[in-house]
């Protein structure tokens, strides 16, 4: 069992009123030069635990993410951290320019020192407010993105491209990636559609659990492997790792971890595209029929708890890397910061001859 961490880099000020997008007079750069601090802290108790990757990804205009650019943090991580891989999962396609995106990730690959996995992915329905695409545009726009990318690193001579979303007269990526023919690419699956296309293409799988039933995960990892797919599942999931079982329950009601809904734009502002995506993302009941199940992490509990739970979703899943998330809108950094440390001290210690085997 494999394990990265990732820091959304929330913004260092609990109890600010909610909402998104946040207002800019609530912004202090000292806050924000806090926030890093903290996401920096966290990245260096994983790397000490033992945690193989470090993973970053693209929100924009909210207190839950200050990396909207995924791409400058993934430098400053490769840059601070020697020995372990870097994960850019983001950028989101539909936001970008793609030949852009591949130039600035090999810039990333050569830096690291070709430690980069890039992962590319539709986003959530506030990344369309904010930059503007139509969002029932974005499953095509990522895929025809995707294949651009890849491309543009790989061919040999000067080409065109004629697409349906992008179209360039003359390409030729400068400069190239120092994995090759291209680092590792995961593909973010929400159907067995998608995890088909991503096994077809010989990208490695992601699997979000906050917005992917664990019967949905399965069968995406089914059609993934049935389509030939040989590479590694990602699966990111919430964790939080309490003092005991009752102490934990009483956080989660507290503060709702887990609720992936209090990152969203709210009515009206949603277009009525962007709530049909986020219906396709966050809805319906995770869990099943009748009333939604209350949000709550993927793994929440005392340490030996989380411990049963991570491996029994392995077992059942078949994922490989586990991309683990402490932070939550509600929660304080103090209260992560413990949970990631019961996590490194008495959970991550039992994981590792698993992780050694793996």
């Amino acid at each position: 069992m494999r394990l990265s961490l990732w820091n959304p880099v929330d913004y260092a000020a609990e109890g600010l009123p909610e909402g998104w997008p946040a207002p800019g007079r609530r912004w202090e750069p000292g806050r924000g030069e806090e926030s890093l601090r903290r996401a920096f802290e966290l990245y260096d108790m994983a790397t000490k635990a033992g945690f193989e990757m470090l993973t970053v990804a693209e929100h924009h205009g909210g207190y839950g993410s200050l990396t909207p650019s995924p791409i400058v943090m993934a430098a400053a991580l490769a840059q601070r951290y020697a020995d372990v891989r870097i994960g850019i999962l983001g950028p989101i396609l539909p936001m970008s320019q793609p030949l852009r995106v591949a130039e600035e990730l090999a810039m990333v690959d050569l830096i690291s020192g070709g430690r980069t996995v890039v992962g590319f992915f539709r986003g959530i329905p506030n990344e369309y407010l904010a930059y503007g695409p139509p969002p029932a545009d974005g499953a095509a726009m990522l895929r025809e993105a995707v294949e651009l990318i890849v491309r543009a690193w790989q061919e040999p001579e000067v080409f065109g491209w004629e697409g349906v979303h992008y179209q360039h007269r003359s390409i030729s990526v400068w400069p190239r990636p120092l994995q090759q023919p291209h680092p590792p690419v995961v593909l973010g699956a929400t159907s067995p559609e998608s995890a088909a296309w991503a096994a077809e293409r010989g990208f490695d799988l992601g699997i979000f659990g906050a917005v992917v039933s664990d019967e949905r995960a399965r069968e995406c990892v089914d059609a993934y492997r049935a389509a030939g797919g040989t590479g590694t599942v990602l699966y990111r999931a919430f964790i939080y790792v309490g003092e005991d079982d009752e102490q934990t329950e009483a956080q989660i009601a507290r503060h709702e971890l887990g609720n992936m809904r209090l990152l969203m734009a709210p009515e009206p502002r949603r277009s009525a595209a962007a709530a049909r995506v986020a219906a396709e993302l966050f809805g319906p009941p995770r869990h099943g029929g009748g009333s939604p199940a209350p949000a709550r992490p993927q793994f929440a509990g005392a340490p030996d708890s989380v411990l049963a739970q991570v491996r029994d979703s392995q077992a059942r899943i078949g994922w490989e890397l586990l991309d683990c998330v402490f932070t939550f809108p509600r929660l304080s950094y103090e209260d992560a910061r413990g949970s990631l440390e019961r996590f490194c001290a008495q959970v991550v210690p039992e994981l590792a001859p698993e992780a050694a085997r793996a």
